[in-house]
């Protein structure tokens, strides 16, 4: 059984909403958020330090990847950025998605493209004719996964022709005239074999209720092999996946106001071995490639979001998303 993770010191504070963690190779902590940073902490001291952060964006930084110590990041105005080029309209609009495979870079935005980028350069242009929300490179680099709205994760070659398709679709819903779920994460184990598709199974919109869903599927065959189903409608969506080299994964949901969850589950298992339920709205989490220590964002507490929790001078306080670091052993 792999240890039980503790935490180590108090939550790094950023004065922002974050939308999603990452390590680089080298150890360096990531956090990109609705300021339009990237920013980024040093976890080799007593206490983090922060370092310079990374400009260049306008809107929320929506999607965040890395390629070794390279850091690619998109934002919701449309605008992909990588330490050596830049492109200022890769979608129109809300970049959805990014992964990172060699000098290649492949995004997924609102407009229901899927793109791969080579040196600044757009090397391959899928129609989803879909709402994508999700990607990922093939282990060859020579294809891509795209998770949509309904469900549907599709293996297409660069050329845009369909090889695979795995049906998630319980991760959707139509409720009345609303469109509700989708696949919205994607994974791929290191050795390629296992493909995780993450999202919910919707029991209604408007005020969104839902149970996190995970799928393991063997990404050669499509075939299912395992998975992972919250424990009711209030946890949400599994928002966020990371593989740790020892054989397991960790995972962050967020649902109802106050309802958030971090876990760890290793494929084949009936129920995750260890949940932390203490932080509100989880939405991202990364694991330092050593698998030492595993960084969560979450949201404030009393953050409910319905203009009743005021702060000390009357004023609506914003939300932020402390990251929790957490050590394993």
């Amino acid at each position: 059984m792999p240890p039980t993770p503790k935490e180590l010191g108090k939550p790094i504070l950023p004065p922002t909403q974050i939308t999603r963690v990452r390590f680089t190779a080298s150890g360096e902590l990531l956090a990109s958020g609705f300021d339009g940073l990237v920013r980024r902490y040093d976890l080799g001291g007593k206490e983090p330090a922060e370092l310079p952060a990374i400009k260049g964006h306008d809107g929320w930084v929506t999607a965040l990847a890395v390629a070794g110590n390279d850091v690619i990041s998109a934002d919701s105005w449309g605008r992909l950025r990588t330490p050596k080029w830049t492109v200022d309209a890769a979608h129109d609009g809300w970049v959805r998605d990014v992964s990172a495979h060699g000098d290649r870079v492949a995004t997924c935005g609102k407009d229901g493209f899927v793109r791969a980028w080579s040196d600044g350069k757009k090397v391959a242009e899928i129609d989803a004719e879909a709402d994508v929300l999700s990607v990922a490179f093939a282990p060859d680099g020579k294809g891509l996964f795209a998770g949509d709205l309904f469900g549907v994760v599709r293996r297409f070659d660069l050329a845009g022709k369909v090889s695979q398709t795995f049906d998630a679709k319980e991760l959707y819903k139509l409720d009345r005239i609303q469109d509700v779920g989708g696949a919205k994460v994607l994974r791929l184990a290191p050795a390629g074999k296992t493909l995780f598709v993450c999202g919910a199974i919707p029991t209604g919109g408007g005020f969104v209720e839902c149970t996190p869903l995970l799928l393991a599927f063997d990404a050669e065959t499509g075939k299912r092999l395992s998975q992972w189903k919250g424990d009711n409608n209030k946890d949400g969506y599994v928002t966020d996946l990371a593989w740790h080299p020892d054989g397991f994964v960790a995972g962050t949901t967020s649902g109802q106001p106050g309802q958030g969850k971090f876990f760890l589950w290793k494929p084949g298992d009936a129920a995750p071995f260890f949940v932390n339920a203490k932080m509100p709205n989880c939405h991202s989490v990364a694991i330092h490639p050593n698998g030492s220590l595993i960084a969560v964002s979450g949201t404030n507490a009393n953050s409910s979001g319905n203009g009743r929790v005021k702060g000390k001078d009357g004023d609506y306080p914003a939300n932020t998303s402390p990251i929790q670091v957490w050590r394993l052993g």
